[in-house]
């Protein structure tokens, strides 16, 4: 160790007093660790245990409180509904503001107030703006057995394609008809993964606005046996992974039209964005900030991602402020142009999701009941307990998923394997 010494004739004990008197106080506190020592700190999700946004916020919410000041206790709720506007909105006004809790949303819930979406009840340039684990890149595709090979087959002829609510699935279908003259017909209501499972029946031939990261790690066997066909790319930059599948702003060479698109899907470098409210306190803001990135960097959770295969590019959450800023500053006329485009013009029909039934045993349960497996024709499927949503019973008394059981036989009520159980009713 090397010790410098300023000016002459300082001897040993003239060091120590100069060190004593420029060390800080031992006891000075640390108001924000104070805060968050013995707290709990809640993620809320705009979306469902089986989807992209919830596994991203798993990572983050089995991680971030090695880094947090206090190192608190983070929980997750899943809080589903509008294509993630409901939890944004709880997040931004009625959750408390005190930076217990966390949104993980939707990246369009940024920017469908500067498009005039109705239902918003936030100012997106006034929230805390927290990171992203991942810089996204979405894509349409469709099933293999639909017909549809290229964009230039959704404009030649009708694809239906579902969407989950007021979010990219319904937006961005809308944008290339209005734009590039495709002829999406959208039905909405389902799920996340009632989506997958709709395309496999034939419901639907395809999705438009599925995260590349999501669709790897889910449906990554659709990719290796060429079950979909990967139609464009949705975004500012090419994803080199995805291959030859046209850039959205590549498919039209009309400069206007570009703008528009490139203002459009600006919002994929939010990836995948958690938010605290306008008003907590600035200093657990930037604690927070600087806790989310310390987790993006830690290599437990670079394994977990990898395991998962999930993408991750970090994106801070200053650099998510000043996208959001940067884009409420666009010239009125592009946004016009915009708010016009992500208007769907035809006929949007919801969809009644059949739901099945099937009595077995419980061979797996995952995470603390919020995951259970049973076998089916031979097969195992997995499917995603709810909280707050799936109704559980066992030996007919109201039970939780902590309730459920490997041995225990239930009848569970499903739409499809990896999606949200509506009923769980089990006998010992």
């Amino acid at each position: 160790m090397t010790i410098k010494t300023f000016g002459r004739g300082l001897g040993v004990a003239g060091v120590v007093v100069a060190g004593c008197a420029l060390a800080p106080p031992t006891a000075s506190a640390d108001p924000v660790a104070d805060f968050y020592r013995g707290n709990r700190v809640v993620i809320v999700v705009g979306g469902t245990a089986g989807g992209g946004y919830g596994s991203y916020a798993r990572t983050v919410q089995r991680n971030m409180d090695r880094f947090i000041p206090g190192n608190p206790t983070v929980i997750i709720q899943f809080q589903p509904g509008a294509g993630g506007l409901v939890a944004s909105n709880f997040v931004a006004n009625a959750a408390p503001k005190d930076g217990t809790v966390i949104a993980a949303t939707q990246r369009s819930m940024a920017f469908l107030p500067l498009f005039g979406v109705k239902g918003p009840q936030y100012d997106p340039t006034g929230l805390n703006w927290i990171g992203s684990l991942d810089n996204e890149v979405s894509v349409c595709v469709a099933w293999h057995a639909s017909g549809i090979k290229t964009i230039k087959d959704a404009r030649a002829r009708e694809v239906i394609v579902g969407a989950t609510g007021p979010n990219d699935t319904e937006q961005f279908p809308a944008v290339l008809n209005n734009i590039l003259n495709t002829r999406f017909k959208i039905i909405t209501g389902y799920g996340g993964p009632d989506l997958a499972i709709a395309m496999e029946r034939g419901e639907i031939a395809g999705r438009c606005g599925w995260s590349w990261g999501s669709l790897k790690s889910q449906r990554g066997d659709w990719l290796r046996d060429k079950k979909v066909n990967i139609l464009v790319q949705l975004a500012t930059k090419k994803n080199p992974e995805i291959g030859d599948a046209p850039l959205v702003t590549e498919l039209t060479t009309n400069k206007e039209e570009q703008e528009v698109l490139e203002l459009i899907f600006a919002r994929q470098t939010l990836g995948r964005p958690f938010f605290m409210a306008a008003e907590v306190p600035a200093d657990r803001v930037a604690a927070i900030r600087k806790a989310f990135m310390a987790t993006a960097a830690d290599e437990k959770v670079i394994a977990e991602l990898t395991r998962q295969k999930l993408d991750l590019a970090p994106v801070s959450g200053e650099e998510m402020q000043e996208i959001v800023s940067r884009i409420y500053r666009t010239p009125k006329p592009v946004v016009e142009r915009a708010q016009a485009a992500i208007v769907y013009k035809g006929e949007k029909r919801k969809v009644k999701i059949e739901l099945l039934t099937h009595t077995a045993r419980i061979t797996e349960v995952k995470r603390q009941g919020r995951q259970i497996v049973f076998a089916h024709d031979g097969k195992p499927v997995t499917v995603n307990i709810s909280g707050s949503r799936t109704a559980v019973t066992v030996d007919g008394k109201k039970g939780g998923r902590r309730d459920l059981k490997v041995g225990l036989t239930c009848t569970v009520t499903y739409s499809g394997p990896g999606a949200e159980a509506k009923k769980v009713e089990c006998k010992n």
